[in-house]
């Protein structure tokens, strides 16, 4: 399974994470201002957004990857889950 985010799908979870942590974590006034700071310059299609959002399907693809990549016996060998077509 491949998981692929667009920008603005990208820019849509960051917001909602964002949103989240200024509204539930005990964040000081800086704090706060210093992430809202950090969102505004990842404005829909800015590069710094292009950046975050290429940053998170390769964090996406990794975690995939390490949850897929299992060992498994087939026909009485051990093979990665990924060679399972194999013979």
């Amino acid at each position: 399974m491949y998981v692929i985010l667009e920008q603005d799908e990208a820019w849509s979870i960051m917001t909602l994470v964002v949103s989240q942590v200024l509204d539930h974590a005990d964040l000081s006034d800086d704090g706060r201002a210093a992430v809202r700071r950090w969102r505004s310059a990842r404005a829909d299609g800015t590069a710094e957004m292009a950046d975050l959002a290429l940053g998170m399907n390769e964090g996406l693809g990794g975690q995939i990857d390490d949850r897929t990549d299992r060992i498994v016996k087939r026909r009485g060998r051990f093979v990665r889950s990924r060679e399972r077509g194999s013979p």
